[in-house]
């Protein structure tokens, strides 16, 4: 776990200064494509799908792209920069018995709302250390939750003590560049001027990796990462 840290196209990138070119890549799996396995589901959850769902741990394509890795740059900003939290709240919305989004990132300061939209009561649990713990009781039409984290932390784990499959992961940040991977394991941060850094990936299942890169006057494309396979 990342402790003290410094969208798809679905990618979730927050706004970033001006200046500067994006830079993008994938992320992969190497061997076999992981199994999805059913989640088990509470009667009253289970009422909220047609079909079973399956887990939502490893998610890989058939080509071994890695979906919810968050992508973040890690060495390289200026130091002393400044970034002031958004205007714009993030969001997780508790849904079919799911957190959504499962992977996000959010800046120091930054509001986030907690929001159940079943018809089932839920709670969000936060498993954080240099932020306040808390723990919100949702019961079906409650209204929206708020919290605000004040120090950098990541990942956050969020759970649900009334659904245990639930989870989702907060990474609180200093800085917004960082993207989390599509359904395609693509990612794309923008803002970065010509330099060099190190960038560095995050998954629940598969680990961490860093990677230098540098990135020149136009940008930089076709950044690859590879996760080896996890027996677990």
């Amino acid at each position: 776990m990342i402790k003290r840290l410094f969208v798809p196209l679905l990618f979730s990138v927050i706004a970033l200064p001006a200046a500067g070119q994006p830079v993008s890549g994938v992320v992969y799996l190497e061997g076999p494509r992981p199994k999805r396995t059913p989640i088990a589901l509470t009667p009253e959850s289970r009422k909220l799908y047609d079909k079973h769902p399956l887990s939502e741990v490893k998610l890989v394509s058939a080509r071994g792209e890695v979906q919810n890795v968050f992508v973040y740059v890690k060495k390289g900003l200026p130091v002393g920069k400044s970034f002031p939290a958004p205007q714009k709240g993030a969001l997780v919305n508790q849904k079919k018995s799911m957190f959504r989004p499962r992977v996000q990132g959010i800046l120091i300061g930054q509001e986030v709302s907690m929001r159940n939209s079943d018809p089932v009561i839920h709670n969000v649990r936060s498993l954080s250390s240099e932020n306040r713990p808390f723990n919100i009781g949702q019961p079906a039409g409650t209204p929206d939750r708020r919290k605000v984290f004040k120090d950098k932390e990541g990942p956050i784990e969020l759970r649900c003590d009334f659904h245990p499959w639930m989870r989702a992961y907060l990474f609180v940040m200093e800085h917004p560049c960082f993207a989390v991977t599509d359904a395609e394991g693509r990612f794309a941060i923008n803002g970065l001027v010509a330099g060099n850094y190190t960038l560095a990936i995050w998954h629940e299942a598969f680990g961490e990796q860093e990677q230098e890169i540098t990135v020149k006057a136009d940008g930089l494309k076709g950044i690859e990462f590879k996760f080896k396979p996890v027996k677990r």
